[in-house]
């Protein structure tokens, strides 16, 4: 019994240190790569705090209304907590999943919200080479903008893709060499047009642009694709209640059991998806459906093409679930392995 104790006594005192060991890892890995940024990226970040380790879903939700892209920042408060008191020096972070240099930056003036204003989530990819290495989504919770762009070379070939929402329209912008670097954009109602109206640009460049920040591999898709991960036993529990109320008479009931299974976030939907829908009455299936849809921006259409696409499964490299990253890793070696199909 003391020799039990005492290994569980280390174990307790050697965490903290652990801990620590990994948090300066994730520093200097990042501080290094910060170092090979041009001048503007690298000045921007050469003395920003480095503010922790997060899975994506800690610092920002992806949703649509009827095709409408949001972003909602909830950034936790330990993390709040180290910006200055003006709020407009960036923060480092580092993401589950991600080798690449993350950082956070707000501005509290002009926005709708007193509180974290406008806030902006950016990746730095150095070892990238194309057609874009830096990445960013911002939102004040209302306005939002996508963009994404070629770091280094000259400014006049260096490729830009971006996308605004604001009141109106999506309007969506890209400057390629596949398309001799002239500027285009397009106006459209809403994230349904997408492929419809831009199909190159879309499926090429933006696609990959926002399965790097996270709205197009929602969870519904993922564990979709991945059928094989089981759920965490303790949200399946904690689900099972708020599907039952799913089924209620009263539509108020419904109605907040579906706010609740939605704060659940990422584990809930996967939780769901795990459920034998068999067991469910019309009503449940309705609403988990829509919860489904309203998850992220942008859906895979065909669960089966998805476990054969190469640009889906290198997105979900740096999903921040290790089974998914683990799954994804396998298939990926199976489609290099697998013969050239016949012509």
């Amino acid at each position: 019994m003391r020799f039990a104790l005492g290994i569980v006594l280390s174990v307790l005192l050697l965490t903290p240190s652990l801990n620590a060991a990994a948090a300066d890892a994730r520093e200097t890995s990042m501080r290094a790569q910060v170092e090979r940024l041009p001048p503007v990226d690298r000045d921007f970040l050469v003395k920003a705090k480095y503010a922790g380790h997060y899975s994506v879903d800690r610092l920002v939700a992806y949703s649509n209304t009827d095709g409408r892209p949001i972003a909602t920042f909830h950034l936790p408060a330990e993390l709040v907590r180290q910006f200055d008191g003006g709020g407009s020096a960036p923060l480092l972070v580092s993401l589950e999943g991600s080798p690449h240099v993350w950082s956070l930056h707000r501005r509290k003036g002009g926005t709708l919200d007193l509180g974290l204003s406008l806030v902006a989530l950016t990746c730095y990819a150095p070892d990238e080479t194309g057609p874009f290495n830096r990445f960013s989504v911002a939102s004040d919770g209302h306005s939002l903008m996508v963009a994404a762009a070629q770091m280094y070379g000259h400014p006049a070939v260096q490729q830009r893709i971006w996308m605004n929402q604001g009141e109106g329209q999506l309007h969506i912008a890209w400057r390629l060499a596949a398309e001799q670097w002239a500027t285009k954009n397009i106006d459209i109602n809403g994230l349904m047009q997408l492929a419809l109206r831009v199909p190159g640009p879309i499926e090429d460049y933006l696609m990959p642009v926002l399965q790097r920040l996270g709205p197009a591999l929602p969870a519904s898709d993922v564990y979709r694709v991945f059928d094989r991960i089981p759920a965490d036993p303790a949200i399946t529990r904690q689900i099972l209640p708020l599907i039952a109320r799913l089924d209620s008479d009263d539509s108020k009931v419904r109605d907040a059991a579906a706010a609740s299974l939605k704060a659940l976030g990422r584990p809930a939907v996967h939780a769901c998806l795990r459920l034998d829908e068999a067991v469910l009455s019309p009503e449940q299936r309705n609403r988990l459906s829509a919860f489904y849809a309203s998850e992220g921006w942008v859906h895979v259409a065909d669960v089966e093409v998805a476990r054969r696409d190469p640009v889906f499964l290198t997105g979900c490299l740096e999903d921040e679930d290790p089974a998914v990253r683990a799954a994804a890793s396998t298939l990926l070696a199976a489609l290099m392995l697998a013969p050239p199909a016949n012509p």
